[in-house]
């Protein structure tokens, strides 16, 4: 091979040299983390052209993304230039002809993930599968909009499976509404044991209500200004623990 002649080829096994690498030069805590995430990569060209100076103008540069829990991308964040240096090396830029460009980052932190009512339905799969790939990406204030329609549906049907009323005049019943029928009617056939889940399912119609008005006010659903993502996930949270309730009580029922 000669002095320019790269094989322009993503080395094997890479994720697990980087750690043997980093471990190797006495940084435990740093390998640790990149273990426990995932990375990927995007060939962006001649590196040239891609923004990096020096005689670079037959390799190729590489962005990197590295996706993981909110704790490891904060540790790799504050040691970016280590990890910089531990990747560029394990590329080994004189064989494979690859630059390390730019390192990006997405929080999948399992704080943030929830758990939604499974049902054989492709509507709800769609809908819980944008609602999970938001939450993937950090990004909480996606959710509201879609897990809005998410319990929407889901309650609507939960009335319908005992005859409750869904709608008044043709005109349909708002979340909140759903949620109240729902309530009075576990309430009269006695569906709880505690008084503690009986008192929370009739707290669930107010937070049902103001949930609607921040997906009307305060999401995506519209032109908002938008909750912030310390909000927006404890309204996810609420909202879904909540849901998961009513799913294990209709499946007891």
């Amino acid at each position: 091979m000669g002095q320019y002649d790269f094989t322009h080829e993503f080395p094997n096994d890479f994720k697990m040299n980087l750690c043997k690498f980093l471990q190797q030069n006495g940084n435990e805590l740093l390998a640790k983390n990149i273990k426990n995430c995932e990375i990927d990569y995007l060939d962006k060209g001649y590196a040239y052209y891609a923004g990096i100076a020096g005689d670079t103008w037959n390799k190729k540069a590489l962005d990197f993304t590295i996706e993981g829990s909110e704790q490891c991308i904060k540790l790799l964040k504050r040691q970016e230039n280590s990890l910089h240096e531990a990747m560029q090396f394990v590329l080994k830029p004189n064989t494979t002809g690859f630059l390390v460009r730019k390192i990006q980052y997405f929080t999948s932190d399992p704080d943030l993930e929830i758990n939604l009512p499974n049902e054989d339905d492709e509507n709800f799969d769609i809908l819980s599968q944008d609602i999970h790939d938001a939450l993937a990406k950090g990004e909480p204030t996606l959710v509201l909009d879609r897990l809005h329609t998410f319990s929407i549906k889901y309650l609507r049907e939960a009335c319908l499976k005992h005859d409750l009323p869904v709608d008044n005049n043709g005109e349909r019943y708002p979340l909140h509404s759903l949620a109240g029928e729902l309530a009075k009617y576990y309430e009269q056939n006695r569906y709880f044991e505690s008084e503690f889940c009986q008192q929370t399912i009739k707290m669930s119609i107010s937070i049902f209500e103001r949930y609607s008005k921040i997906r009307n006010d305060m999401s995506y659903a519209h032109d908002n200004k938008i909750l912030n993502n310390a909000e927006a996930t404890y309204v996810v949270t609420i909202i879904a623990a909540t849901l998961r309730l009513l799913r294990t009580i209709e499946e007891q029922s």
